[in-house]
């Protein structure tokens, strides 16, 4: 009789070994678990393909594409700053490395990464006033943390993800044999997708690091933009003060840019007019708003100069006032991240920063695509 392991163990391989090459072929298939280096070479050979797999793996993937598209200018920070587009900066090389980083321990961490070999000459960070409250700060340190590792727990995770894209197609054989057989492709634009999110949800990172709004986002923009000021108080919670301890995350920043010879521009970008009127005004709110208006403030400002941070609060950007400009409250569209960077150009301490962009380029940009916030640029 054979012994009871090798029983075991010949069970184990006629029962899960099949399975296992299953989710793996699956996975390949579906992008999940093709190494996140080919997927930024696909990405470089054809901009018309878009990448989104798990949120743990943004980082690691965006990593991967700055060390192809080696920018000048490297753009880091939470989904606030995802429509940013690299032509914005022409003809500057630029990629948006937003989504990657929350609270400000982690844009230190990132933007550390990504200028160890390959230094940007200007680093543009999302700086919102929520980055200040230690509450928030703790709790995306724990929830939004990077998986930089890619090791066999990263695979695990991914087989796990090529499950959990059957189980939310419920089990569709057409979709799934789709999707596993051939190549998908979103409605829009008609980029190819590559990822299991990108293929579920029909949108994902372009080439430049950007993020291309899913279809059905677009559809309840309207709905999401009514709810202005609660749905930015109901996502980024306040605070009576600017923390010391996140500001110490700012000094951080400011030695690495002194070590590795990179300028640090630092932006809040535009939040919808109602939800800042809301912010400046409302009595019942005050309590919660000191973090909104001491990053206006000129101690602020000094406490940053005096790091060598050029700091530009954008957030009561006057086009603000128009909901074209954004596809929810808290996230300026494609059309407002144009606008907001055409602004900044009459700032001479950002213009000296970019002395080769034509900004009358930029404007007739913006009038071509009238009345279209999203995909300027295609």
């Amino acid at each position: 009789m054979l012994p009871y392991s090798a029983v075991v163990l010949a069970l184990y391989a006629v029962l899960f070994l099949p399975l296992v090459g299953t989710l793996e072929w699956a996975g390949w298939r579906l992008g999940a678990t093709v190494p996140l280096s080919t997927i930024a070479g696909e990405q470089q050979a054809d901009h018309k393909v878009l990448w989104l797999g798990n949120f743990k793996d943004y980082a690691a993937y965006k990593l991967e594409r700055i060390k192809l598209v080696r920018p000048e200018v490297l753009l880091v920070g939470s989904s606030r700053c995802g429509q940013a587009r690299a032509q914005m900066f022409r003809p500057y090389n630029a990629y948006n490395a937003c989504l990657t980083a929350w609270p400000l321990e982690h844009i230190v961490d990132f933007v550390d990464r990504a200028t160890s070999d390959r230094r940007p000459r200007v680093v543009i960070v999302a700086l919102d006033y929520f980055l200040f409250g230690d509450w928030l700060a703790s709790v995306w340190r724990k929830e939004r943390t990077m998986d930089y590792r890619q090791g066999i727990d990263s695979y695990q995770r991914k087989l796990h993800d090529v499950v959990d894209f059957g189980v939310r197609t419920n089990w569709r054989w057409d979709t799934i044999k789709a999707a596993v057989t051939g190549d998908e492709y979103e409605p829009i634009d008609h980029n190819r997708l590559i990822g299991t999110e990108a293929i579920r949800g029909q949108f994902g990172f372009r080439d430049d690091g950007s993020i291309f709004v899913a279809p059905g986002y677009r559809l309840t923009s309207s709905e999401t933009l009514a709810k202005g000021a609660e749905y930015v108080t109901s996502s980024f919670p306040g605070a009576q003060h600017l923390s010391d301890l996140q500001f110490r995350q700012l000094a951080r920043l400011s030695e690495l840019a002194r070590q590795r010879d990179f300028s640090v521009v630092a932006v809040q970008y535009p939040f919808l007019k109602s939800a800042t009127d809301f912010l400046d005004n409302d009595e019942t709110y005050r309590p919660y708003s000191g973090l909104w208006r001491e990053l206006r403030s000129e101690a602020t400002a000094q406490r940053l100069s005096e790091l060598g941070i050029r700091f530009f609060d954008m957030s009561r950007a006057p086009f603000a006032a128009d909901a074209g400009n954004f596809f929810d409250p808290a996230h300026p569209s494609e059309r407002g991240m144009l606008r907001t960077f055409l602004a900044l150009l009459d700032h001479k301490d950002f213009q000296e920063l970019f002395p080769k962009i034509d900004k009358k380029a930029l404007a007739a940009d913006l009038d071509r695509s009238a009345g279209e916030p999203f995909d300027l640029y295609h």
